[in-house]
């Protein structure tokens, strides 16, 4: 197992250099082109990249969807009475953002990219959640923790987790160090994810499963949970993709699940048929900005699970999405 490290700030002040900036924005623009025309998953291949890549699909966001909109909690479409627990999907466009209610507590898992923390605070603030009972950032990029910082601030967090990285792996992106900045100033507790770790929340329970293993990629050390209230459980697995369900199959967890938030914006990496038969859930949600660059959820995913009979849920088709379970049945609310 490769040496852990612990998370500190450690942004320096840099002198302007203009000659710099300049030709940066002249490569920004050639970039920017090229991911017009060919979608952002090429600059996957391109080292040191990915602080481009997030202001990109910012930006391609504001182009391409209703950038803008505030998403704003589902009206009760026939939700259950007397429901034990609700897990929120919020509409964050291109990325993922999960809030769970249980037990008179709040857990939130992402808050979307940089530009979305506004708007996450805003479908809180409209749910009435004052604090945060567990913070959760599944995995250093842009599209899960960009607007975290933002929540954080507004939003006072128990406790904060964050995926168990080797010194390798640790990014120095601006995005990472504005998270661990609210947490130092803001004094919060920072946990690193522990697989087998389980939070109780009133009914709900709330267990660590991954990741189990090291990776040279951030999707896999995604930290993978799954929620449980009674009879119903939720596997929510934010970017995980093939290699990751793989291990995480190997290591004997129970991964079994009414309902599946699809790995990776359902991306043709994740969700494999053997993983979805471990999870064998009824609905799949997928959280995935409308007409984003990576045409995710890529087809040969979708008719996967359609194939398998689950029924789906999308934000960029449903808006933000309700799931309320009174521990023996559950029941979905949709935005749109």
């Amino acid at each position: 197992m490769a040496k852990r490290k612990n998370y500190t700030r450690r942004r320096k002040k840099q002198p302007l250099n203009w000659p710099l900036i300049v030709s940066a924005a002249i490569l920004a623009s050639a970039f920017f082109l090229a991911y017009l025309t060919l979608g952002g998953d090429f600059l996957r291949q391109i080292p040191g990249a990915g602080e481009v890549q997030s202001a990109l699909s910012v930006l391609w966001d504001a182009l391409t969807t209703d950038g803008g909109r505030t998403p704003t909690p589902p009206a009760d479409g026939g939700m259950l009475d007397g429901e034990s627990a609700e897990v929120h999907f919020i509409d964050v466009g291109q990325g993922d953002s999960i809030l769970i209610r249980c037990g008179g507590a709040d857990i939130l898992i992402d808050a979307g990219e940089n530009n979305k923390g506004e708007a996450v605070n805003a479908y809180l603030d409209a749910l009435g959640v004052e604090k945060l009972a567990l913070a959760i950032g599944t995995h250093p990029h842009s599209d899960h923790i960009g607007g975290l910082d933002v929540v954080l601030s507004a939003h006072r967090a128990e406790t904060v987790l964050l995926p168990d990285l080797p010194d390798e792996m640790v990014p120095t992106t601006r995005t990472f160090e504005d998270l661990l900045s609210v947490i130092e100033e803001e004094g919060l507790t920072l946990e690193a994810a522990v697989p087998g770790t389980t939070y109780s929340f009133g009914e709900g329970t709330l267990e660590i499963l991954g990741p189990v293993a090291d990776y040279d990629d951030l999707n896999n050390y995604s930290i993978v949970c799954r929620f449980s209230c009674g009879e119903i459980s939720f596997l929510l697995t934010g970017d995980m993709e093939t290699a990751a369900e793989a291990d995480l199959l190997a290591s004997g967890a129970d991964l079994s699940a009414d309902i599946l938030k699809l790995g990776h914006h359902g991306s043709s990496t994740s969700t494999g048929e053997d993983f979805l038969e471990a999870v064998n859930p009824s609905a799949c949600v997928i959280e995935v900005g409308e007409g984003n660059s990576y045409n995710h959820p890529h087809a040969e995913t979708m008719e996967r699970v359609e194939d398998y009979g689950c029924t789906v849920y999308r934000t960029d088709l449903d808006g933000s999405i309700v799931i309320a379970t009174d521990g023996v049945n559950w029941a979905a609310s949709t935005e749109k």
